[in-house]
């Protein structure tokens, strides 16, 4: 009932917000499709604000394992692992134009509701969860556009480059038996690709990261369909899946993340 209060409550912010601008900040009627599309790239940032993303799944292992000197045999210190269930709320989606060039930084920060197990030297278990920040920031070149007047279409395609940041907390709840803090910085390429129908944007982004560099992979694909209401507001539906790897000791133990994040993405978006 809560998330269902939290959206109703989203829903009629956007409701006010656009009755107050609309009147305001209107885009112009009966206009050619390229003086339209003129009048709205004339803003060139835009900020989205994601409403709300439901819960993702993934799966997680920690352990490892020590010598011991009398006999070179090995013993078993501590393990961890189970099936993650997660709430995504985005940090938000920043996004500025000129001419050829798009830059962008986005992201989001989690908390997982688990069932994680921590299991100790003496078999003593303890129920564990994960905080998480993934960032991303990249910069393209527009190296495609086509624009077809007589049907309303743009078609533009940007291959870009950059940065994904990715910082987990991991601890064991009420103790203080476990507290990991894995964080990297890994390479991504990719190429998004936009089709302009009136006011309406279509767009797709796929991106992939880490290239096995210190065994971490990572991938991205995200479609989402936005509608401008205005100069000013717009509002976006998508789809969004993520998928990385970690695998390598830390803290002397080794560490496996294998997490799978896919779901729908509701946002607000501001043009200026």
């Amino acid at each position: 009932m809560g998330k269902f209060v939290k959206f109703c409550v989203y829903i009629l912010f956007v409701v006010l917000f656009f009755n107050t601008i609309a009147a305001q900040d209107t885009i112009k009627k009966n206009l050619l499709q390229e003086e339209l599309f003129d009048q709205i790239e004339q803003r060139k940032w835009r900020v989205k604000v994601p409403l709300w993303i439901p819960g993702f799944t993934g799966s997680f292992a920690y352990g490892g394992i020590g010598t011991l000197p009398e006999d070179g045999g090995y013993i078993f210190i501590d393990k961890m692992e189970g099936e993650i269930g997660l709430s995504f709320y985005l940090i938000g989606d920043v996004q500025f134009k000129s001419k050829n060039w798009v830059f962008a930084i986005d992201g989001f920060h989690t908390t997982l509701a688990s069932n994680l197990k921590f299991q100790n030297v003496d078999k003593l278990e303890f129920p564990g969860a994960i905080d998480g920040t993934i960032l991303r920031a990249y910069a393209g070149f527009k190296i495609f556009e086509h624009k077809h007047t007589d049907n309303h279409l743009k078609i533009t395609i940007y291959p870009y480059g950059g940065l994904r940041y990715i910082n987990l907390r991991i601890y064991s709840k009420n103790s203080n038996i476990l507290d990991l803090d894995p964080t990297w910085l890994e390479p991504i390429i990719g190429v998004r690709g936009g089709l302009y129908y009136r006011r309406w944007l279509f767009e797709a982004k796929v991106d992939v990261g880490g290239f096995s560099i210190n065994n971490h992979w990572s991938g991205f694909t995200g479609l989402d369909a936005s509608y401008r209401f205005s100069k000013l507001f717009g509002l976006g539906l998508g789809w969004a899946y993520m998928h990385f790897n970690y695998d390598q000791e830390f803290e002397f133990k080794n560490l496996s993340l294998a997490m799978d994040l896919s779901g729908p993405v509701v946002s607000l978006e501001f043009n200026f």
